[in-house]
C-alpha cells in the first residue's frame, strides 16, 4: 500500500509516529485548497502560503498529542482560517493594505476587455465588503460560502456551536445587505 491510497486519517496516525513522508503526502493532497482558502481571506499569496505553511507545520510540531474530532479536512480548513486572522493582525500591524486589487485597466489605460474590468470592479467590491466583517465572522462567512461547508461542520471545526455559527451567518448577512446597493452600482455603471 502507498502512501497515495491510504487515508488522511492513516497519514495522520502515520504522522504522529513521525513519519515525514506522510506529512509530505497530506501537504499534496491539501496544499492547494487551503492556501486558495487564505488566499480569498488574506489576499496576498505570499500571506496565504505563510499561513497554510504554518498550519502544517504546527500539526508537524504537534503530532505527538494532535487530537482531531472529525474530517482532518475540516480541521485543516478551521486551523488555515485561524491563522490568517494572526497573519492579517501581523500585516494590520506593519503595513496598509497592499495595492494588489487595484484594477489593472486603470493602470494600463483601458486595455482588458469590458467584462473583464467589470468582474474585477465587482470582485473587489465583494472582497472589499466580506473584509469589513469582523474576523470570526468572516472566517465563519467564507467556510460557509466560498468552501460550501454546512453549520455544522463549521461549529465542529471551530469548536463552537452550531447556534453560534447560524448567529454570526445572521450577523454577517445583516452587516452585507445595506452594503448591495454598492454591488448594483458596480453592474450598472
Amino acid at each position: 500500500m502507498t502512501l497515495r491510497t491510504i487515508t488522511d486519517e492513516e497519514l495522520l496516525a502515520r504522522i504522529r509516529q513521525h513519519d515525514e513522508r506522510a506529512l509530505r503526502e497530506l501537504v499534496n493532497r491539501h496544499y492547494v485548497r487551503l492556501a486558495n482558502f487564505a488566499f480569498s481571506l488574506l489576499r496576498q499569496r505570499d500571506f496565504a502560503d505563510e499561513a497554510v505553511m504554518n498550519v502544517f507545520l504546527n500539526l508537524w510540531r504537534r503530532r505527538a498529542t494532535l487530537s482531531v474530532n472529525g474530517q482532518l479536512r475540516s480541521y485543516l480548513l478551521a486551523a488555515v482560517g485561524n491563522q490568517t486572522v494572526n497573519v492579517r493582525k501581523r500585516q494590520q500591524r506593519h503595513a496598509a493594505d497592499a495595492l494588489d486589487d487595484v484594477v489593472l485597466s486603470k493602470l494600463a489605460g483601458g486595455t482588458l476587455a469590458d467584462e473583464d474590468l467589470l468582474f474585477r470592479e465587482l470582485q473587489a467590491e465583494v472582497d472589499e465588503l466580506i473584509l469589513s466583517l469582523p474576523p470570526q465572522r468572516q472566517l465563519i462567512f467564507r467556510l460557509n460560502r466560498v468552501e460550501g461547508l454546512d453549520y455544522a461542520t463549521i461549529a465542529k471545526a471551530l469548536g463552537v456551536s452550531k447556534h453560534t455559527v447560524q448567529n454570526h451567518m445572521v450577523a454577517a448577512i445583516r452587516q452585507l445587505a445595506p452594503q448591495l446597493p454598492r454591488i448594483r452600482r458596480v453592474l450598472h455603471s
